[in-house]
């Protein structure tokens, strides 16, 4: 169990701003983590905190047995009541202050001392033996590329699969820039017709997240083999446990089981190398900027491990993943163009399997919906929607319907999170 020093832990009975005071507390250099209520003490006292913070919201159970259980400790304990129209801002100040003066917190967490924890943690795990990583491209496993690499060189092997899943031109694209930016191991598998006749049909979001994570695994573990690797590195960050784990005690309070948690097998033999997974991704991208990875992997838009399976809603289909795909490359082309790609977080496609009807070329169609969805975040926890420039996703529009054949309408979704996740599925 990796150790970080000065931990305070937030205790969730049921608090909906829990995630904005635990960030504005490590925004002081201080590490926290949110746990639900349920927590058992022995699994809190693993991480050796040093202060507790009660955070509800007024109105929410009391819960007084479990409050009374994590009072007696002998830790300093703190309790926040949220309520609409209170200060927040004042009760954050009340959390650092409580951290510092009576937790003796001195604010030493900071990504330069993460990174020389993580080094030695990677070495301390692995020793002489070999890793394999699921490499995306994306932020998160670019990152923990560099730092398993920085940590123990040529032990590493990076495995990019092709699960028929990725963006337009994409394969192509991620072995050229590691190409050029690593002297590192690259084995490159396209496991795409593997992937996609275990996922023909399947509409279910859970059920594709655990068959993707669940293949995922079986592929790491051929390739594995060969090289006689026991260890799996991965790109877990913190918002995918958070969202893969009930804080409540409650199974039915899962958000998503995210591929590379919820939805790995229960019989899987590897041992795990996940170095950032207690970090956000907002911190995960400072960390790639002080190892030296170029801007095009640390500022990309964040990307699911599922890719386009969690983009694609109802049942997959090799034949409307490709409207997906397309539509997919065309907003991007045009968020590029206008200069809005580094102004959002995220903006993408959406399939929805909803048929209407329209006109083109003069003629009647009855074709399928794409949505397109821009937010703004810093840690993906929560998210705001973007404004995009009318003329902008009139140009989107335009293109997705003259260019993507099965195609007669474009929506735009203006949901936050909450009460909607970043990706629909």
């Amino acid at each position: 169990m990796k150790q970080t020093p000065e931990t305070i832990i937030l205790l969730n009975f049921v608090c909906e701003d829990i995630q904005k005071i635990a960030r504005a507390i490590r925004d002081k250099h201080i590490y926290t983590m949110v746990m639900p209520y349920t927590v058992g003490v022995e699994r809190l006292m693993q991480e050796k905190p040093v202060g507790l913070i009660i955070c509800t919201d007024a109105g929410a159970p009391e819960h007084k047995e479990e409050f009374e259980r994590f009072s007696s400790l002998g830790l300093p304990v703190m309790k926040i009541i949220n309520s609409r129209g209170t200060n927040l801002k004042e009760k954050i100040e009340r959390a650092v202050e409580f951290c510092r003066n009576q937790c003796a917190c001195r604010g030493t967490w900071t990504m330069e001392r993460f990174i020389e924890e993580a080094l030695k943690d990677i070495r301390e795990q692995v020793g002489d033996q070999k890793v394999v990583l699921g490499l995306s491209g994306g932020v998160d496993s670019s990152v923990v590329a560099a730092l398993i690499h920085k940590a123990i060189g040529k032990q590493l092997t990076c495995v990019f699969v092709n699960h028929g899943l990725l963006r337009k031109n994409e394969p192509e694209m991620v072995q050229e820039v590691f190409a050029r930016n690593f002297d590192m191991n690259l084995c490159y598998i396209d496991a795409s017709d593997r992937f996609l006749d275990k996922l023909q049909g399947v509409a279910d979001p859970e059920r594709k997240r655990k068959i993707i994570g669940k293949e995922f695994i079986d592929v790491f573990a051929e390739a594995a083999a060969k090289i006689n690797a026991p260890f799996l590195g991965q790109g877990t960050i913190y918002p995918d446990i958070l969202e893969s784990i009930p804080l409540d005690g409650n199974p039915a309070g899962v958000i998503k089981s995210h591929h590379n948690v919820g939805g790995l097998p229960k019989d899987m033999k590897f041992k795990l190398v996940e170095p950032v997974e207690r970090l956000f991704k907002d911190e995960v991208r400072a960390v790639g900027r002080l190892l030296g990875l170029p801007s095009e992997l640390i500022d990309r838009h964040p990307f699911p491990g599922p890719s386009l399976g969690v983009r694609h809603l109802g049942a997959i289909d090799r034949s409307t993943l490709r409207i997906l795909r397309e539509a997919d490359a065309i907003v991007t082309e045009e968020l590029l163009k206008s200069g809005w790609y580094h102004k959002t977080w995220q903006t993408f496609a959406i399939f929805v399997p909803v048929k209407t009807v329209g006109m083109k070329n003069h003629r009647r169609t009855y074709d399928y919906v794409i949505a397109i969805r821009s937010v703004n975040s810093v840690d993906a926890v929560t998210a705001q929607v973007v404004r995009l420039p009318w003329e902008l996703l009139d140009t989107m529009t335009e293109r997705i319907i003259r260019e993507v054949e099965g195609v007669n309408r474009v929506v735009y979704d203006i949901t936050s999170k909450p009460p909607g996740t970043i990706e629909w599925e």
